[in-house]
């Protein structure tokens, strides 16, 4: 059961590694050291193009609008309060940008209303805005949000708006997670090919060393036999004589008999 539970968490690791190792790499080749994201729509209207504060004003950067009429053609850019620049558009048929698409880096768009937009650039509820013939390009900071930028085409149609955000830390955020995704990646693989080192158990016995054969001719050692390779860095066996004996008890003294008549003493009085 513990092998089966392994092998499943070493499956979702290596996937969810996967994954995260393609997304981050992906991006980070997509976004750049510097951090750019550019989406691009081709809309090919004379009719407004809208973009509202929830895609303009959803980061924390600037954000970089360019717009490219066709060949003779110029382009009206402006931003204005979203309550101004609804009230100007009102239900004429216009161009909704609605968010991004980072599969393909195009900007999303719906069309909706009715009718002929009234002249843009007569109205004075501008913030900031700029034409000319060409590509034009408006930037917008954050410090003015909210804000809704207004794009038409004159003399011609809308051949693409693009909108470009730079940020470093994206790029920072893609590698990170291309390498967290590749050590989930590897911790899978390395659960998955893990071996068991015994078939009944997980547990490894370690092998039991040899113990070395005793001699055939081993026991006693001669009195003058030498103990080891006799390169004379062993010590040798003193002989047997030459071993000190234990030291034994003394000899009580003799004792003699005043009147015995053997006693040398006792013949000499």
């Amino acid at each position: 059961m513990a092998t089966i539970v392994k092998r499943v968490i070493g499956v979702l690791l290596a996937l969810v590694g996967l994954a995260l190792t393609v997304v981050g790499v992906w991006f980070a080749a997509q976004l750049g050291t510097s951090g750019t994201a550019e989406f691009t729509m081709h809309p090919g209207t004379t009719d407004p193009v809208v973009v509202g504060p929830d895609v303009l004003n959803r980061v924390d950067a600037d954000v970089v609008v360019t717009a490219t009429p066709t060949d003779g053609g110029s382009v009206f850019m402006a931003l204005a309060n979203p309550s101004d620049a609804t009230a100007v558009v009102g239900g004429s048929k216009h161009v909704a940008v609605t968010g991004v698409s980072v599969r393909d880096w195009t900007l999303l768009s719906t069309t909706t209303g009715s009718g002929t937009a009234p002249e843009l650039g007569a109205a004075d509820l501008w913030r900031q805005q700029d034409d000319g013939k060409g590509p034009v390009t408006l930037t917008v900071q954050q410090s003015g949000a909210p804000e809704t930028l207004v794009v038409k085409a004159d003399g011609g149609r809308l051949s693409s708006l693009t909108m470009t955000v730079t940020d470093k830390s994206w790029f920072v955020e893609a590698v990170v997670a291309a390498l967290i995704g590749l050590f989930l990646l590897v911790a899978g693989v390395v659960l998955l090919t893990a071996r068991r080192s015994r078939h009944h158990g997980d547990v490894a016995v370690p092998p039991v060393p040899d113990v070395p054969a005793e001699p055939a001719d081993a026991g006693t050692i001669d009195p003058d036999q030498t103990v080891g390779a006799g390169d004379g860095s062993e010590p040798t066996v003193p002989p047997a004589h030459a071993v000190a004996s234990p030291l034994e008890a003394p000899a009580a003294p003799e004792t003699t008999d005043p009147h015995d008549p053997h006693d040398p003493q006792e013949v000499t009085r």
